[in-house]
């Protein structure tokens, strides 16, 4: 099993009053992001994350990616806990974070995937070869200038990249074809499924309900901070109990 979540629940207690007006908090009251959510994603596996906005994927993304500590319950990745063993968590995931910035912006590509494949413990000469196959892969290979003249979308792919070069057991990806046009999303797409013939277990945030109806082997529906629905794809949209998900997600979402 790549991915354990057990029980899982992340409260922001309400800061005190002394604090409130120098720290920089959502809320003045206690948010409970998080409520006894509990999942799996096996070997091989891309499993889909979706739900409105508010819903707490973030927050459970960030729990995995031991960016947050949760107040219950627990997280492992390959058997590693991610408190008390996060140094061995990281080593084992990939991750792409919404409106990520963990790339150089004065390196090119190549450079930058270079370099994050060395500080993770690969050969130069194995970096420079995995470097040309992942721009290959997602359509960078011809944009040979820095990063800070990319769009958004080659910003996106370049992230994906960087987060398969050291070719992880897990990838954590919240919405990572979110600036991508149908071409670069599609090459994106097959390269997930390549990742996971590997062996490797991908857990995919999206809003989009076509990517993980074509992607996702399951899906995990989050609302309000609880897990409502675990199951197959087309259960979501056109099995029993299909549109009343959707509608369930819709009247969260607050949308007509």
């Amino acid at each position: 099993m790549r991915l354990r979540v057990d029980g899982l629940g992340k409260r922001y207690p309400r800061p005190p009053w002394y604090l409130r007006p120098v720290m920089r908090v959502a809320s003045d009251i206690e948010v409970e992001a998080l409520r006894d959510v509990s999942f799996h994603v096996e070997p091989g596996e891309i499993v889909g994350l979706i739900g409105p906005n508010g819903a707490g994927k973030t927050t459970l993304i960030k729990i995995i990616s031991t960016l947050v500590t949760p107040t219950t319950g627990s997280v492992e990745v390959e058997g590693f806990d991610v408190v008390d063993a996060p140094a061995a968590v990281r080593a084992r995931l990939g991750l792409v974070l919404t409106d990520e910035r963990a790339v150089y912006w004065r390196l090119d590509g190549r450079q930058n995937l270079e370099f994050f494949g060395v500080m993770a413990g690969l050969a130069p000469a194995v970096a420079r070869q995995r470097a040309s196959e992942l721009l290959e892969a997602v359509g960078l290979a011809s944009r040979d200038k820095r990063v800070m003249g990319y769009s958004s979308g080659m910003r996106s792919a370049l992230n994906l990249a960087r987060a398969v070069m050291a070719e992880p057991s897990l990838l954590v990806l919240d919405e990572p074809t979110r600036s991508l046009d149908p071409l670069a999303s599609a090459q994106i797409g097959e390269l997930l499924r390549r990742e996971t013939e590997r062996g490797r277990a991908v857990l995919l945030a999206s809003h989009r309900m076509d990517e993980v109806a074509s992607l996702c082997d399951r899906v995990i529906v989050l609302i309000g901070g609880e897990v409502r629905f675990v199951g197959p794809p087309d259960d979501v949209t056109d099995g029993p109990g299909g549109m009343q998900l959707v509608e369930l997600l819709r009247r969260e979402a607050g949308t007509p």
